[in-house]
């Protein structure tokens, strides 16, 4: 992703099974006081984004109405319990800000899970940050502190990720970023690795900023690298490597600052000098080292990345 502290997430996680001796447990009540009106559409945000945001959040009222009343609901999930299972694969691996804001509630309210006001604070500045209006307006009224949270494991990459299992399949998706990744100078295991942080390999993945595909790029770095079809895999990985490939060049081949711009924008780097303070793309430069293990990566001759340019325009 390309533009000044944005972050992505994508859709795509499993729901967990139903827990049979969960659902038979009594339902724990639940104050009007814990749950927020339903807002009107953010205007910083195009129509169909804000049906988007609404939608979600509307489904989440009704989640917990359905959790106090005992009644089913359209996630199959029978309990506090599964809800947090649920939210917190989804902020974890997908990064979805509607999950995080979901995982902060849980915490900051107590249901399914002990009351703790520092993680609340952090899920709530995470979705925060990916322009989630709900959970600024929860953030502002939480006690906790979000730099003292010590977030669930389920907020760590795991062995047996989705992203992890595709990553070491080489697969497809391997055999399209091995073709071209050398053109482009971009040592193939981080163009995989942003890959797998990204997107999850899912070529269809789409952000409320409306980041796509593979490598999630923005409209403006498809029309500053020259992609037409940001859902084509072969398309978006040409465009992925086009700007991590000016990234290297920029940032002299430190790993941290081209992730931490992939992420938040190179304009945000700089104005930081160095990793911008977001606990969102802080956990970004740590997901994808916790692929890609190098700390520099080697800056090729000018004469490679003017070939490189070449092929992006072509493309």
């Amino acid at each position: 992703m390309a533009d000044d502290e944005a972050v992505v997430s994508q859709p795509g996680i499993s729901e967990p099974a139903i827990d049979e001796a969960a659902t038979s447990q009594p339902a724990k009540e639940i104050e009007v006081a814990d749950m927020p009106a339903v807002i009107e559409p953010i205007t910083s945000y195009t129509r169909e984004q804000s049906k988007m945001q609404n939608d979600a959040y509307k489904q989440f009222i009704k989640l917990q109405i359905s959790l106090a009343s005992g009644t089913k609901n359209a996630l199959g999930l029978g309990s506090y319990e599964q809800a947090y299972t649920h939210y917190c694969a989804l902020a974890g691996e997908a990064r979805d800000p509607d999950a995080q804001f979901a995982m902060g509630w849980l915490y900051s309210t107590g249901k399914g899970v002990e009351v703790n006001h520092d993680i609340a604070a952090r899920f709530f500045s995470l979705a925060a940050i990916q322009g989630h209006r709900e959970a600024r307006e929860w953030l502002d009224k939480e006690p906790g502190n979000a730099e003292l949270a010590k977030l669930p494991a389920c907020m760590h990459t795991h062995e047996n990720s989705a992203a992890q299992v595709l990553y070491r399949k080489r697969g497809p998706v391997y055999q399209l970023v091995k073709k071209h990744a050398p053109k482009y100078g971009v040592d193939v295991d981080l163009a995989m690795a942003v890959i797998a942080v990204e997107s999850g390999f899912n070529p269809k993945a789409t952000s409320r900023k409306k980041a796509q595909g593979l490598m999630q790029l923005l409209p403006d770095t498809q029309a500053r690298f020259h992609v037409k079809d940001a859902y084509d895999p072969e398309q978006n990985i040409k465009g992925g490597l086009s700007y991590l490939r000016w990234l290297i060049g920029h940032f002299k081949g430190d790993v941290e600052l081209v992730t931490a711009a992939y992420n938040a924008g190179e304009n945000a780097v700089q104005r930081h000098k160095g990793i911008p303070p977001y606990p969102e793309t802080r956990d970004y430069v740590k997901r994808v080292a916790h692929y890609y293990k190098k700390k520099h990566h080697e800056v090729r001759q000018k004469s490679a990345m003017r070939e490189s340019d070449a092929i992006s325009a072509a493309s």
